[in-house]
């Protein structure tokens, strides 16, 4: 009978944690395309200033609760050119506090309300066919699943009391605050989730199979492994996303260096700190672990927000941004520019300049054969990324009521950036390969490569100085009939003639 009870206690956790987490990716799912349709607009005016971007930090934690989401949305926005790096920080800092509201809900006797939430935020999802409203429903629909689940969780998690072997491998803990530590740490590690964990470790301690300052341990444990679920989740980021990454890693690791001093300090010396605190606090022992949980993150906010500022310069330095992703932000265009048409369309100008200028990146190609396509992926990466910042302010500038000469000025560049796109197209697909085959040991492959280097240079130096004589030497060389281009033809048919099949057409395509 107890193996029959140990069965179906274990089947309803397990659906508890299945439900929460698939109201996680629910939740992310819904989320992001109700935010990404007008992210832009969001972000530069909630998070305008520092002080902004703290205050919205700390509702965007409380709504998505979950550290490794609101990490993966301020690289995103940061990537883009959206936020400077330093008040992404702050947004961070104050997200922290903001995911530890939901522990808050969790003991309130929400279970009806839950239900109705889920029920009918279901049903409206189902049979709703418009998109925004689908997935607004849809994101109230995994609120109310991840709630199904953790209350599950929490209703079934009490009943282990009932058994004997648990009791006593708790008993052995007893005392162990290094051993609850490091296991609370391991668990969120595995369950990838801070709150199912913290909300098993209330359940423990209101039944009295744990103490309470066995069950504080275990939260200050809890806060160190969601900082290392996101350090798994982007170990390989580099620059400015490893950045906003390292920052909630780094996060956990000073929250821990604070509080678990402190704790010790505490029980050795008996000196009233944190746990003397929390007795104060009135209401049942699953409130008191709450507060415990919101005690940690804010005393790590507080003792870091004096140092964002340094701390930023400190991330920047020691994760540098590469070549390729200073290549694929924006170096002149600037949040709402396109307000004044005018102005924006002189930055996009110097932007579609800077764009066409990389093309002359793939030109520089170094390695061996095995590793150019790699290089060229970066750069082709890199461009891509650049070309969409461009293309949206330019789309942001269309919709506006412009005077003729600005509309046909816009059709200008529009056109401009269509021909660097397909020109850098081209480039990807035919120059790793091309370069590859000039350091052959095929002489007039070599040849045929420094031409069209001196050619591709030419016309480059051209589109960025602007110059009418080079422009007029790009034309020249570039023309279908010219010297150049007859050299070059020139060479491949003498060369074919006394080459193999294979060489003759790895020749044509160079």
């Amino acid at each position: 009978m107890q193996h029959d009870g140990l069965f179906l206690i274990l089947g309803y956790i397990l659906a508890g944690l299945g439900l929460f987490f698939v109201a996680i990716q629910i939740i992310d799912l819904h989320l992001k395309r109700l935010t990404g349709r007008s992210l832009h607009d969001i972000f530069l005016r909630l998070t305008s200033t520092r002080f902004k971007a703290a205050w919205w930090g700390f509702w965007v934690g409380a709504i998505t609760q979950t550290a490794s989401a609101i990490t993966f949305l301020t690289i995103s926005v940061v990537s883009s050119g959206l936020m400077p790096r330093q008040r992404a920080i702050s947004l961070l800092n104050w997200s922290n506090p903001g995911t530890c509201l939901l522990i808050f809900f969790l003991i309130l006797p929400l279970n009806l309300f839950v239900a109705y939430l889920v029920g009918i935020a279901g049903i409206l999802y189902a049979l709703q066919t418009s998109t925004r409203w689908r997935d607004l429903f849809g994101f109230l629909f995994g609120m109310g699943l991840l709630f199904y689940g953790l209350f599950t969780l929490q209703d079934y998690g009490e009943e282990f009391q009932h058994f004997e072997w648990f009791r006593h491998i708790l008993e052995a803990t007893s005392d162990q605050y290094l051993l609850v530590f490091l296991a609370g740490c391991g668990l969120t590690v595995l369950a990838q989730s801070g709150n199912a964990v913290i909300l098993v470790t209330i359940v423990l301690a209101e039944t009295g199979l744990m103490g309470p300052l066995e069950a504080l341990m275990t939260i200050y444990g809890v806060n160190l492994g969601a900082s290392l679920i996101t350090h798994l989740l982007t170990i390989r980021l580099k620059g400015t996303p490893k950045q906003m990454a390292m920052f909630q890693v780094y996060y956990g690791w000073i929250g821990t260096l604070i509080l678990v001093p402190l704790f010790f300090v505490e029980v050795w010396f008996d000196i009233p700190l944190v746990a003397a605190l929390l007795e104060q606090v009135p209401g049942a022992l699953a409130t008191k672990m709450a507060v415990a949980n919101l005690l940690y993150c804010v005393v790590t906010t507080l003792a870091i927000m004096p140092i964002e500022a340094p701390f930023a310069k400190w991330l920047n330095k020691r994760y540098r941004p590469d070549a390729d992703e200073d290549a694929a932000r924006p170096k002149y265009l600037y949040p709402r520019c396109e307000a004044q048409p005018e102005t924006g369309l002189d930055l996009i100008e110097m932007e579609e300049s800077r764009l066409g200028g990389q093309l002359a990146r793939y030109l520089s190609l170094d390695g061996n054969a095995n590793f150019l396509s790699d290089e060229a992926r970066r750069i082709h990466e890199s461009f891509l990324s650049l070309r969409q910042a461009i293309q949206g302010y330019l789309d942001r500038i269309v919709h506006q009521e412009l005077a003729k000469a600005t509309a046909s000025r816009v059709s200008i560049l529009s056109e401009r950036l269509d021909v660097i796109v397909s020109l850098e197209s081209e480039f990807f697909k035919i120059l790793p390969r091309a370069k590859a085959l000039a350091r052959g040991r095929n002489t007039c492959s070599n040849l045929i490569y420094e031409g069209f280097e001196a050619a591709a240079l030419t016309v480059l130096d051209a589109v960025k100085s602007g110059d009418p004589d080079d422009i007029t030497l790009a034309l020249r060389i570039t023309e279908d009939g010219s010297e150049t281009l007859a050299g070059m033809r020139k060479g491949f048919v003498e060369t074919s003639a006394q080459a193999s099949p294979k060489e003759q057409t790895e020749l044509l395509q160079l």
